[in-house]
């Protein structure tokens, strides 16, 4: 799908933004560094065209599943191995930078271990 159209379906599927979670919940923002060119062109880097910066792509990435919550990352980093996480992961703990792993957006990232024979 070409990235015009993807663009006009992101934006036609979240014409109705929830509001921000930080303006809903009266939570203050942990002393994190804010992420700067320097940091995407490390992660550029690292990861080639799996850095995403468009708000346009960013965005369903912000709002989860329900609808509900919205968050204000301003990238998505899309790793491949665990090499590409540990060089991030490495990167934005020594910037203090805060990270939100996401699996499917919907919030129920959850591992069952069933022992049952």
């Amino acid at each position: 799908m070409p990235l015009l159209m993807i663009r006009h379906t992101v934006r036609r599927s979240l014409s109705t933004l929830p509001p921000l979670t930080a303006q809903h919940y009266d939570i203050k923002r942990g002393d994190y560094s804010k992420v700067n060119d320097v940091d995407i062109e490390l992660f550029q880097s690292v990861l080639g065209d799996r850095v995403l910066t468009d708000p346009a792509l960013v965005e369903p990435y912000n709002v989860d599943w329900m609808r509900i919550m919205r968050g204000q990352s301003k990238v998505v980093l899309r790793p491949k191995t665990t090499q590409e996480i540990s060089k991030i992961m490495r990167h934005c703990n020594g910037r203090k930078l805060a990270v939100v792993p996401q699996g499917g957006n919907t919030g129920l990232e959850v591992v069952f271990l069933c022992l049952m024979k």
